[in-house]
Parts: C-alpha cells; structure tokens; sequence
C-alpha cells in the first residue's frame, strides 16, 4: 500500500470511500458497519488486516504463483476476522469469500476486454454481485393496453459474484437493462441440503436465461448427505475450498489446489467456443 491511515474510526471511513471498488463488496460491509458508532469496538482490529488484505492484491495476473499468494493473503485475513461477532444475516463473513473471487479474476477479465477492443465493436465485460436476468415475459393489463405496449416484465435473481455484460433491449418503445452472466458464482460459508436445493433452483433458472452460463457453488464447508448427488442438476460445479464436510475444531485452511481448479475452470469456459456447433463437429466430433 502507498498510505495507511492512523487507525481511528474517521480515518478509516475516509479511506475506505476513498480507495473501495464496487467489486470491493466486504470493504463496502465493514464502511457501513462503521457508520453505525458502537461497531467500533469490533473494527477497530478488523481494519489493519483488511489495508494489509487489499495491499497483497495490488500484485497483477493469475499465474499459479501469484494465485497461490492471494490464497495465502485470503487464509491470513479469514484468520483475522475469525472472531467479530456479526451474524450471518449481515453478510461481514460471507462477503469476504465475495471479495477474493473479485481479486482472483479481476485481471483475467480486464486482459479479455483489451484483447475484445471494449468501447469500438465490444462491450466490457463486468465482475462482482448482480440482479443476473433469467427471463422475460409479456404482462399487457388487457387487449387494447398490449396493442399500446407490449409489457415487458424482466425475471432476475440475485447472485453473489458474476462475470457478466450489460445488455440493452429493446421492445417496440419499452428499454430495459439486463445483466446476463457468462459466469456465475454462489458464495457460502457452509452448505447443507436446503442451501443445495436453492442453488440447484438458481441454476435452473439462470441457465433459462443464458444456457453458455457457467454455474458454480463455492463453500467452505460442504454438510450434506454423501447420499445426495447434484450431478442432476443444471451446477456444473462444488467447490469446498476447505475440502471438510463440517466445521472442525482445527479446520483446514483454504486449499490452494481448490481454487486453483475453479480459477482454470473459469479461464476455460471463458476462452473456448460456445456455440460453433459445425466447427466442433468437424474437428472434435461433437455436437455440445
């Protein structure tokens, strides 16, 4: 880092509104945490640790050695913050794995926008949380009001982390915004078979919206039965990033290994054909 402010709760806000990325979503937790006065008192340790977390993924690329570094950084900092005491509903633990995955494909993402010429012929390619479409449909409130306007109606649903475009439709006189991803990503710290369900549903209908959607799940900890396979479903992949079934007394740390397949997974899906079905027949023999 070029500057660390004094740690005091005024220096901090400042340099968090100052040098936060909206990708930068657990320095975005810990900013509105501290607005509220009497959360100090859980910070004041937590804010070291995350300038010296942002400092370690300043280093640019994805080479398997500057991945392994951000792991490390990702280990370093989990353990920091192992004991603030917010809930699970206020997201200060989960948005950390959010926040890596913005380190771990940042530079990735900006090298394809250069290599696309973003801003003649191509649109950025954008990360981080969004409402990802899924679908659309058509609502008119009766006959004569669908001869006026056709009603458009857009299905979205929240996701973690995406690596997605912003498209711009058009129908008759309605425009809409749409967020398609090419990638999307749920976070969790742990999953059980409830959490499996909502993903598999989530899965079913994103890939309604793009099919080429790569759809992931990334945990800590995986606690569901072993007699339960999601292999059915529209995920195409689990990664347990601590390779444990539940919390341990001494639990692993994040396993390098681990996200380094997610990492080549994604780097794959992203720069192979999607849809050139003659191309892949000729040469491969295979249609999908």
């Amino acid at each position: 880092m070029t500057h660390q402010p004094e740690i005091d709760r005024e220096a901090a806000i400042h340099w968090l509104q100052q040098s936060l990325k909206p990708a930068q979503v657990h320095g975005r937790n810990i900013l509105t945490k501290l607005r509220q006065r009497e959360n100090w008192r859980y910070l004041s340790g937590v804010i070291r640790a995350y300038q010296d977390w942002v400092g370690k993924n300043e280093v640019q690329g994805y080479d398997p050695e500057i991945i392994q570094g951000r792991v490390d950084a990702l280990n370093q900092y989990k353990l920091a913050v192992e004991g603030v005491p917010f809930s699970a509903q206020s997201k200060f633990h989960s948005s950390v794995l959010e926040e890596f995955l913005y380190y771990l494909f940042r530079d990735l993402v900006l090298e394809m926008n250069r290599e696309a010429q973003v801003g003649e012929a191509a649109k950025a390619m954008e990360i981080g949380g969004i409402r990802a479409y899924s679908n659309l449909y058509f609502a008119p409130a009766s006959f004569q009001a669908f001869l006026r306007s056709p009603s458009v109606r857009v299905n979205e649903k929240d996701q973690d982390f995406a690596i997605y475009r912003e498209v711009q439709i058009l129908a008759d006189r309605e425009s809409r915004t749409l967020y398609v991803p090419v990638v999307s990503i749920e976070c969790k710290t742990y999953i059980d078979k409830t959490m499996l369900e909502g993903s598999i549903a989530t899965a079913e209908k994103i890939k309604m919206g793009n099919p080429y959607c790569l759809f992931v799940v990334v945990t800590e900890w995986y606690d569901v039965s072993y007699e339960v396979d999601p292999k059915y479903s529209r995920i195409d992949q689990i990664y347990v990033l601590r390779r444990e079934k539940r919390r341990a007394e001494n639990p692993n740390p994040i396993q390098y290994e681990v996200v380094l397949d997610l990492f080549r997974l994604v780097h794959e899906h992203l720069r192979r054909d999607w849809s050139r079905i003659e191309e892949k027949m000729t040469r491969e023999g295979k249609i999908l």
